[in-house]
């Protein structure tokens, strides 16, 4: 089903809200001073209808004009930001590590075009990852140290077989992937896993931006995904994290 996102500037709905507003009051008071006065009697009529609609007006302008659907670009990208600073962290902050201790948060400025870092502790296990969101599609890449610096397929292949849980979960729910990529940033060389997955692939036609069930899904999974990533990394002897801040490389 196709949803019709029509934009209102904010000076044309505060201008429309002011008009119906006095139309309204105006007519209104118009009504009651009128009440028992012959020379006003014409206008008590006309005033009633005029208030009616200017009612009906308000009633519409205020369900359509300030609903979600309506807010420009600028909002959707507050309101994306606010998933990640707000609600993925508060998921990520449940989290607990083989010896069921929480993690502590720590959120990165921006980063990237539509994402930010993040870096997840607890006294025994550290995962940094990069989270972007843009609009419906979703990029996760977690950070990983490798055991040598010539590390190479043969390490790509243990990576691949101690995650296959994890992964097969994330491939159930919709998730592409994994790339593992091999990079080096002044002279440091690490791996970086991708995970991918379009929220307009899902079974819902809400926009993920103004649903808010579907935003808890989004955070949950992934805090779940990442819980998964981390106790299989301490188990396998695996370090999730490096010295290279999180980002889309």
């Amino acid at each position: 089903m196709q949803k019709l996102v029509v934009h209102i500037p904010r000076w044309l709905r505060w201008g429309l809200f002011g008009f119906l507003l006095i139309l309204a009051v105006g007519f209104s008071a118009l009504f009651f001073l009128g009440m028992g006065r012959n020379d006003y009697g014409s206008w008590i009529q006309p005033s009633v209808s005029i208030v009616q609609i200017a009612m009906t007006g308000l009633a519409y302008v205020t369900l359509l004009f300030f609903t979600e659907s309506s807010q420009s670009a600028s909002v959707l990208r507050a309101k994306s930001d606010a998933i990640l600073t707000k609600l993925l962290p508060e998921c990520f902050d449940r989290i607990t590590d083989i010896k069921n201790c929480r993690v502590r948060t720590y959120v990165g400025a921006p980063s990237g075009i539509v994402g930010r870092s993040f870096d997840l502790r607890t006294d025994e296990a550290r995962v940094r990852l990069w989270v972007g969101l843009n609009v419906r599609r979703v990029i996760i890449v977690y950070f990983c140290e490798l055991p040598t610096q010539d590390a190479g397929d043969e390490f790509r292949e243990r990576l691949l077989t101690a995650f296959a849980p994890t992964i097969s979960g994330a491939l159930a729910v919709g998730y592409k992937g994994p790339l593992i990529q091999f990079e080096t940033i002044d002279r440091y060389r690490f791996a970086s896993l991708w995970m991918t997955w379009n929220l307009a692939d899902g079974n819902t036609d809400e926009d993920f931006l103004t649903h808010t069930p579907t935003q808890l899904f989004f955070a949950q999974d992934v805090a779940l995904m990442t819980q998964s990533f981390l106790r299989t990394a301490q188990r396998e002897g695996i370090t999730l994290a490096t010295r290279i801040e999180p980002m889309p490389l």
